[in-house]
């Protein structure tokens, strides 16, 4: 059998790399001998991390993908947010257009877990209603993206929950060795992880971010400061009234979305001792140390699914509708707070917040491992032909 899986950005974002590995794992456990064909800007290395044969993404590598989309038994789109409309207005229709060309090759196109919305403007949802025109079988990762795929789709829309549930972590042994190697106390004291990221105002843009910051400045805005002041001011506060330990672990390597740069300034700005930024590029290590955290605080969406999946405490940072619906599907939707509200002067009071989740009992595991049942299944009908 032959897969063709598009996807989101797996080269530089941890959440898009943990989707894909879970995918390629799975899909392997259903059919050993499965081809799988990626898409990537680092064929290379994408060779490695998911065992499959990789396509240099762009126009590069246009004709592969022809070829792959042709000899494909089944393309899932999926999963990730790639229905969204909230840093460009280019991305929906740059969906359409990939999609077009693969259904033209590829009698099954499934839509897998999708990410969709917000899809505030008019050309970003008639592009979504042709996307999904062209999927045998559509299904989204959470009740907020249902209610919005659902008003568009010509088909009945399933929630799926996201693939990164699915996603074998290391052993704990590997997780603590790697935290012991670089002096990290797991001495019974609280170790919180932090995945932060810059703060983006959500309005129209034609030309996406990643290209405005190779053309403009690439300062961190305002905002992005008034964040990590008010990140490092709770964080100092965790650290001392609870001996807490605080753990950097930024999740998007891209420069361009400054993830490193706004964990590294925020140890630089706090006053305890007790932090360091913990680079991690494995999606199964970044969840097994999860797992080895009192409370993961996410200002990316897939850190605090991973942690969740290991019974981990989780508070969501959210700046957009994913977070929310997310934390829905774990039964948590009291532990997000929006990023607009942390960075304001209206602040209510996210280390307060951060304390109340401490001394709450962890999440119970079995509703992230019953959300990751749901996703097995739905794959392997999409394999046997049950499903598109």
């Amino acid at each position: 059998m032959r897969v063709l899986i598009l996807g989101g950005d797996a080269d530089g974002n941890l959440g898009d790399r943990a989707i894909l590995v879970a995918m390629c794992d799975e899909l392997r456990s259903l059919v050993p001998d499965v081809r799988i064909t990626v898409v990537s800007q680092d064929p290379a290395r994408a060779s490695t991390w998911y065992r499959a044969r990789p396509i240099q993404a762009g126009p590069a590598g246009f004709a592969a993908f022809c070829v792959a989309a042709r000899k494909a038994d089944l393309i899932l789109c999926g999963g990730g947010g790639l229905f969204q409309d909230d840093d460009s207005l280019v991305k929906v229709p740059y969906w359409l257009a990939r999609l077009s060309v693969a259904r033209l090759l590829c009698r099954r196109v499934a839509g897998f877990s999708l990410g969709v919305g917000p899809l505030a403007h008019r050309s970003s949802r008639w592009s979504a209603r042709r996307a999904f025109s062209l999927m045998a079988d559509v299904s989204v990762r959470d009740p907020l993206a249902c209610r919005t795929a659902s008003a568009l789709a010509g088909q009945s829309v399933d929630v799926i929950p996201d693939p990164a549930f699915m996603l074998h972590p290391v052993a704990p042994e590997a997780a603590r060795k790697w935290l012991t190697d670089r002096g990290v106390p797991l001495d019974g004291s609280p170790l919180v992880g932090v995945a932060a990221r810059r703060v983006f105002p959500a309005r129209p843009r034609i030309v996406p971010h990643k290209i405005r910051w190779r053309l403009g400045s690439r300062r961190m805005s305002a905002a992005t400061e008034e964040l990590v002041a008010r990140l490092a001011g709770d964080l100092d506060r965790i650290a001392e009234r609870r001996r807490a330990y605080v753990l950097l672990m930024p999740s998007y390597s891209a420069a361009h979305e400054q993830d490193v740069e706004v964990s590294e300034a925020i140890v630089q700005r706090m006053a305890s001792s007790r932090a360091q930024v913990a680079r991690v590029d494995d999606p199964r290590l970044y969840k097994g140390i999860t797992g080895q955290l009192s409370l993961m605080l996410g200002g990316r969406m897939h850190p605090t699914i991973l942690a969740a999946a290991m019974g981990t405490r989780v508070v969501g940072i959210g700046y957009n509708q994913k977070f929310q619906g997310a934390f829905q599907l774990l039964g948590q939707s009291h532990r997000v707070v929006d990023i607009q509200t942390v960075t304001a002067q209206r602040h209510p009071g996210l280390g307060e917040l951060l304390e109340a989740a401490l001394d709450d009992d962890p999440p119970d595991p079995s509703r992230a491992r019953e959300l990751a049942d749901r996703t097995r299944n739905r794959l392997a009908d999409l394999v046997a032909g049950r499903g598109g």
